[in-house]
């Protein structure tokens, strides 16, 4: 009796072994999935970051250019890239969000599901572009630097 008991409990323990082995390769699978989706997230973040540096360094040099020709129409020619520039982040921003949207989508998805490792967003809902556009880390760069710019171009006006 003594030995079926023991038999019982080791073939007990170990399927609860397999079954946590499978439970953590799964979850594995899961992690190195979500882990996936947070790397296209974090390059996404890293260009909203070089963006914002090559806008500065362009209007800093056409404003420059701007003040030793005395043309107050050329610091305006600044605000060009600092439109194409807030599009582009906001448009990128649009894209984190819809990234978020997955990861979350993923972090909630019952254990037993398979992970497919998916990094489409074509399924997730859909982020409006103005609303990122209108964010708060897109308006407190480029509406001050386009201030700034107007700022820039009124002095040489005034002041040849």
């Amino acid at each position: 009796m003594q030995d079926i008991r023991q038999n019982i409990e080791k073939k007990t323990q170990d399927c609860q072994n397999a079954t946590d082995v499978m439970v953590t390769s799964i979850s594995d699978a899961r992690i190195k999935h979500l882990e996936l989706i947070q790397s296209v997230i974090n390059r996404l973040v890293d260009s909203n970051g070089s963006h914002k540096n090559y806008c500065i360094t362009l209007v800093t040099a056409v404003c420059g250019l701007a003040a030793s020709l005395h043309r107050p129409i050329v610091a305006l020619l600044a605000l060009v890239p600092v439109i194409i520039f807030a599009i582009l982040d906001a448009q990128y921003l649009r894209l984190e969000r819809r990234y978020r949207l997955l990861y979350e989508e993923v972090r909630c998805e019952p254990a037993e599901q398979q992970v497919d490792f998916r990094l489409s967003i074509a399924g997730i809902g859909a982020v409006s572009f103005l609303d990122a556009l209108c964010s708060w880390s897109i308006s407190v760069f480029y509406l001050p630097t386009g201030l700034g710019i107007g700022v820039v171009a009124a002095a040489l006006h005034l002041f040849p």
